[in-house]
Order: C-alpha cells, then structure tokens, then sequence
C-alpha cells in the first residue's frame, strides 16, 4: 500500500473517532439528565423535574459538544 493511501486512511479512522466521540458524549449526557430527572421526579411525584433534568442533560451536551469541537479542531 503506497504510504499516501496509508497517511489517508489514517486520518480518516482519526477522524471518525473523533467524530463518534463527540457524538457520543451528546447522547450520554442527555441521557443521563433525562434519566437523573425520572428518579428525582419519580421520588418527588412532580414530572417537572424530569424536564429539568432532561434539559438540562441537553444544555450540558452541546455544551460538551461545542468544547470537543474547538479541542479537535486545533
């Protein structure tokens, strides 16, 4: 294999671990505030408290996603 289709591939895997880490730092963090949120409402009796957790799973995602972008672009 010529050793530019290798430098390719490469950056080609690197970037899409990178790609799915970000990815996946989004998903988890909401789910995490969603599922925080059940629990506290669940132990509350109040459904607002799942909204809570749910957006504030969301807010601290594409806080995390915006951090992982600006850390891999440099």
């Amino acid at each position: 294999m010529k050793e530019e289709t290798k430098n390719f591939l490469k950056e080609l895997l690197k970037g899409g671990g990178q790609a799915s880490a970000i990815g996946m730092s989004l998903v988890f963090a909401i789910l995490i505030g969603g599922i925080l949120g059940y629990l506290v409402s669940e132990y509350t009796g109040s459904k607002f408290w799942f909204y809570v957790g749910l957006i504030l799973g969301i807010i601290a995602g594409f806080r995390n996603l915006v951090i992982m972008s600006r850390k891999y672009r440099k």
